[in-house]
């Protein structure tokens, strides 16, 4: 349980510079950022050099090699050459064909159907074929999945014949094709996962190899013999670093040590004016703050109002993000069929006002409030967690920040319940109906206090029934207005646009809808 203090501690010194620097950022005469106008993708260039070896810097390295332990959904770029999935989302958000050559819904919207590819293998000889697609959903469904969450709205999993597979859903199937592009749809093979050795090494379908893995450091990678998709091995062989330090990870892509590398939003000004392409993406992405919806006084949605009414989103995008990083109080990109066009950005409804904040905490016995919030130890989320803080200081809530690997932030926040609060991003599928799954069921992973947000999940629920856009947005705009009158326990901060730098000689890239960068084919030309 939380501590209450009788005294408002200060924030930390490291936080108040940080929040002045949001105050202070320099003024964008013509209304742009940083992010503004910048490409999303760079075409192939036919020259490429085949025998060219690629470096990427990455900030997630996954806590196993077995997907359905997966907690960060940014480590989908880390299984990507090792790991197909049976759909693939591309860059502007589309569900293609992947080891599933065809995907076909029932009329009545209550199963899909999976043609599948044939002749395949995985990398340990084991066939690909209905049997083992049942058995990696069903195990990806299952108690101990990490991932099931995403996949809430099967009830079953059917083979019909060797290279047909029908995927029983009670709703949820608007959704359903973008989490099989997702880790739920990562195919392993049965033989490994049966074995137990997934943990320590990859054994899939994909269009690369890890040949030596550094745990927590980074994995070589070379092409796979007789991959059914030439198109995605333009390079010969691939390196995988885990970079966590912004500045570092930078630094190198500078120097020329990687080729490409993931760019926080304050190196977006710097990187454009040197040789490196920029290339960025509003993503389904979004910075938020969490409570433990079922601790007192988080239980209140006024308290929760209070909370949305604490945090200056418009100073964190712009002082932190660079402008790369749109404010608003919905969890969903304008894109999205889940976006709300009446509530819009929604800071008129809890714009930042502390002072009305402090009125509420107080009249609702929750003053003085002294809590630890968790967060992944990456650069750009230790210092959103340090902003929040001082943010959440001006109203009388002491913040204590841990940083953490990001198993460790799940654990003590989601699991144990040691830390009533968690300050990071969404990184889940490009779906609105993601949230369902994963933060607001009651048994959802990211809902620790086990609330039932009702009706709320009613309009959801009516949502992900249907594949019609226009019938999905009329029931989200639902969704949000109960979000407003009855705030969940989830804050979103601001919508992140997703950038990345690549030397000068790659191709065949993009940054994609969903947040992450898409190196499938990627290619070098000699310099």
């Amino acid at each position: 349980m939380f501590r209450r203090s009788l005294a408002r501690a200060a924030a930390l010194s490291t936080s108040l510079l940080l929040l002045a620097a949001c105050g202070n950022t320099p003024d964008r005469a013509d209304g742009t950022s940083a992010a503004d106008g910048l490409e999303s993708s760079i075409d192939l260039d036919d020259s490429f050099d085949p025998a060219a070896h690629f470096t990427y810097g990455g900030t997630a390295f996954g806590v196993s090699w077995d997907p359905v332990e997966s907690v960060d959904g940014n480590d989908l770029t880390f299984y990507a050459p090792v790991y197909d999935r049976l759909l693939r989302q591309a860059a502007n958000g589309e569900i293609q064909p992947m080891l599933a050559e065809k995907f076909t819904p029932s009329e009545d919207n209550t199963s899909l159907t999976l043609t599948l590819r044939s002749d395949l293998t995985f990398a340990d000889g084991t066939a690909f074929d209905a049997d083992a697609v049942k058995f990696n959903l069903d195990r990806a469904r299952g108690t101990d999945s990490k991932v099931n969450g995403e996949l809430y709205q099967v009830t079953g999993v059917e083979v019909v014949d060797d290279l047909t597979v029908r995927i029983d859903v009670d709703g949820g199937l608007g959704s359903l094709a973008v989490v099989l592009a997702s880790r739920p749809g990562i195919m392993v093979s049965p033989t490994a996962a049966k074995s137990g050795t997934l943990t320590e090494k990859p054994v899939g379908i994909g269009p690369y190899t890890a040949t030596q893995i550094l745990p927590g450091d980074r994995v070589e990678f070379e092409k796979s013999a007789d991959y059914w998709d030439p198109d995605a091995q333009r390079v010969a062989s691939m390196t995988y670093r885990l970079m966590l330090d912004d500045q570092t990870r930078y630094n190198a892509l500078m120097a020329g040590e990687v080729d490409a590398a993931d760019l926080s939003a304050d190196q977006l000004n710097t990187a454009i004016g040197s040789d490196i392409t920029v290339l960025s993406e509003p993503s389904a992405q979004f910075a938020y703050f969490a409570v433990n919806g079922g601790q007192e006084p988080f239980d209140d949605p006024e308290v929760r109002k209070a909370l949305n009414m604490s945090l200056d989103r418009e100073a964190i995008a712009e002082g932190l993000y660079e402008g790369a990083c749109t404010p608003q109080i919905q969890p969903f990109p304008e894109s999205s069929p889940g976006y709300s066009k009446k509530i819009g950005d929604g800071l008129d409804i809890y714009g930042y006002d502390p002072e009305a904040a402090k009125q509420i905490l107080t009249d609702h016995d929750a003053d003085g409030l002294e809590i630890t919030s968790v967060n992944a130890n990456s650069t750009s989320l230790q210092q959103l967690s340090e902003v929040v803080q001082s943010q959440l200081a001006k109203v009388g809530i002491t913040v204590h920040v841990k940083s953490l690997p990001s198993l460790q932030v799940v654990q003590e926040y989601a699991i144990d319940k040691t830390a009533e609060a968690i300050t990071t991003q969404f990184t889940g599928i490009n779906d609105p109906d993601a949230l369902l799954g994963r933060y607001l069921a009651p048994d959802a992973l990211i809902n620790p206090g086990g609330q039932d947000y009702g009706v709320m999940l009613d309009y959801a629920a009516k949502a992900s029934a249907t594949l019609d856009p226009a019938e999905r947005a009329t029931e989200y705009e639902k969704f949000m207005d109960e979000w407003v009158a009855n705030p969940p326990h989830i804050i979103p901060i601001c919508v992140q646009h997703h950038s990345a730098g690549f030397a000068p000689n790659v191709s065949g890239v993009s940054q994609s809808s969903n947040g992450l960068t898409d190196l499938r084919g990627v290619a070098l030309t000699a310099e």
